[in-house]
């Protein structure tokens, strides 16, 4: 079984004592397999952790890892150097960790290698034959993500063997002529390029160039991105043939475009997200975008802070914000797994830091959640408005970045385009939204078969990079169809459906049973009046919520409030007109209204 909007899921394998604390049901990071060299237990004690987590009903997550386990492929594969990311020059790519091994420093090791892949299915057949329940691709940056400026790769004999191989069916007749390629028997990228007199510095300023501006850089981008999506189905189909039902998830940071790849061999992510401290954002912003990327994808989350995210924590206690995050994920229909015991930074020669919290700090919102999961299975959200994401345009977005030395893979903040301060405005004034995707090359497109109908204004952002076809579709949506100039034009035309009178600050996510036109209508609401001393938020009072009748064509006459720790209680409900107006008596952090 896959994951559960009302799952309850623990980053790391703990005691039983833990597990039941949080009335878990899974655990994201099951860190199998861990090679013994770090002092680690065995298979045979990695197996009893799982068997500790079934024990007490929980799920265990299986992590195959990429390049967090460089050490692994080095011990495991005395030719490890023939499978390193090779830039143009013949160097081995080395990533972002600080520590050596052996001697060596921590290199990129290419997904497209022989070696390699053994090495990672290793790692597969290892997690399943332990027991898991999920299997897990952690850190899942495979060689497509070195095509920037930061790694300058790859060119490895494989990678060119591989692409050659591609040109021979992908590329014409007439393109050939065009670069003088008399032979593809012998054809070499690498040779290619620096014969056309590119050095790795300009290979690395001009890589992502969108529309290409390197030879051959479009389908060599191409190449690359079949290869990890039939990489990623071979995890999945490798998995089933120890059990048939295995759900598959991965840390991929989707929502860039050079990661959403084999969104169909994913079952859910378990992801990192940036998380900034109280001091610099109250309510989370990028978590939104990603969320409602996930929704448009057909996909939960389960998500957690990048590992600085917890720092500010370790550093001064305030629980009391973290709250927020966590209420803010259920709230969109997703998961934030119980941050109980979080590493934090690892600097070169240093300890590892972590970030431990309390009993009783998050436990009561996950008992909360777990005592009511009617309130979150099977719901999705309501939305008057839908937001066009273009693949091509978020690959533009990309290309611009990277070429000026974005990290690419380290990157887990949501991209700053258009579309993205779209959702953010929408968000903050309360109209519900959805993200449409308008594919390409790379990604299924959802535009084609969506039902634009029930929305009140389609979005569309400019420069589109939208086929005809997609662009003809959009029409179809008449004098609904704006092209984004602002929020505030949009928010005139659109805003009003929700309102909070009595308070301000407050958000609101309304979620309902599609296919169930008679079933309760659950409404979330998040009180972000957070005092940075006190760690706490002020309790509002009287606070008053209209819903246009409009919005979801029914007219409610019961209202029940549920917040965490509190037993339910039924709220005044009564109708002006065909709106629906619900008064609360207070609001904590974090309540949920129950509308029938």
């Amino acid at each position: 079984m896959a994951l559960k909007r009302s799952d309850v899921l623990i980053t790391r394998p703990c005691g039983m004592d833990v597990y039941r604390r949080y009335r878990a049901t899974g655990l994201g990071w099951g860190f199998l397999p861990e090679p013994d060299r770090r002092g680690l237990p065995p298979d045979e004690e990695m197996m009893r952790d799982v068997d500790e987590a079934h024990r007490c009903g929980v799920k265990f997550q299986g992590r195959v890892e990429l390049d967090a386990d460089w050490m692994g492929m080095i011990d495991f594969d005395s030719n490890f150097m023939e499978s390193t990311v090779r830039d143009l020059n013949d160097r081995p790519a080395i990533t972002w960790w600080a520590h050596r091994y052996k001697g060596h420093p921590p290199y990129f090791f290419c997904t497209n290698a022989p070696g390699y892949r053994h090495y990672l299915m290793y790692q597969v057949r290892r997690v399943m034959e332990a027991g898991t329940d999920w299997l897990m691709i952690d850190s899942a940056i495979p060689t497509i993500a070195s095509l920037n400026a930061r790694y300058g790769g790859c060119f490895c004999e494989h990678c060119m063997a591989g692409f050659r191989e591609y040109l021979k069916s992908h590329l014409g007749a007439a393109d050939r002529i065009s670069w003088a390629i008399d032979d593809l028997e012998s054809f070499n990228y690498r040779d290619f390029l620096l014969a056309h007199g590119f050095t790795d510095a300009r290979y690395r300023s001009e890589i992502l160039a969108f529309p290409a501006a390197i030879p051959l850089a479009n389908e060599y981008f191409d190449f690359q991105w079949r290869e990890v999506n039939a990489l990623f189905c071979e995890f999945k189909r490798y998995a089933q043939e120890f059990r048939s039902d295995v759900p598959m998830s991965s840390n991929s940071p989707f929502y860039w475009a050079e990661f959403m790849y084999a969104v169909d061999a994913h079952d859910f992510y378990t992801n990192e997200m940036q998380y900034l401290p109280p001091e610099e954002q109250i309510l989370p912003t990028d978590p939104i975008y990603t969320f409602k990327l996930a929704d448009g994808l057909g996909r939960l989350l389960a998500i957690t802070g990048v590992p600085r995210a917890f720092e500010p924590g370790r550093l001064k206690d305030r629980p009391g914000h973290i709250r927020l995050w966590i209420a803010q994920a259920y709230a969109h229909g997703h998961v934030f797994m119980a941050p109980d015991k979080m590493w934090t930074l690892r600097d070169a020669g240093e300890p590892d830091r972590w970030y431990h919290s309390k009993p009783g700090d998050y436990e009561p919102l996950y008992h909360f959640i777990r005592d009511y999961p009617e309130l979150f299975d099977g719901y999705a959200s309501v939305a008057t408005v839908a937001l066009i994401f273009s693949n091509k345009s978020v690959r533009k977005f990309l290309g611009d970045r990277l070429s000026s030395g974005h990290l690419g893979g380290q990157n887990r903040s949501a991209p700053r385009t258009d579309l993205a301060e779209a959702c953010f405005a929408l968000s903050r004034a309360n109209v519900p939204f959805h993200l449409i995707v308008a594919g390409d090359d790379w990604v299924e497109d959802r535009l084609l078969p969506a039902d634009l109908s029930p929305y009140r204004a389609v979005v569309r952002f400019e420069p589109s990079y939208l086929t005809a076809v997609q662009e003809s579709k959009l029409l179809s949506a008449g004098d609904r169809l704006l092209t984004w100039s602002g929020a505030s034009d949009l928010l005139d035309r659109v805003g009003g459906a929700i309102r909070v009178a009595g308070a301000a600050n407050v958000s609101v996510q309304l979620r309902h049973r599609p296919s169930q036109p008679d079933a309760p209508v659950i409404c979330h609401l998040l009180n972000s009046n957070y005092d940075l001393q006190s760690d706490a938020y002020l309790n509002l009072r009287d606070v008053e919520l209209t819903i246009a009748g409009d919005l979801l064509d029914r007219v409610f006459s019961r209202a029940t409030l549920y917040a965490p720790g509190e037993a339910p209680l039924d709220i005044t409900c009564r109708n002006v007109g065909m709106d629906t107006v619900v008064s609360l008596p207070n609001l904590d952090m974090w309540a949920i209204i129950k509308l029938q």
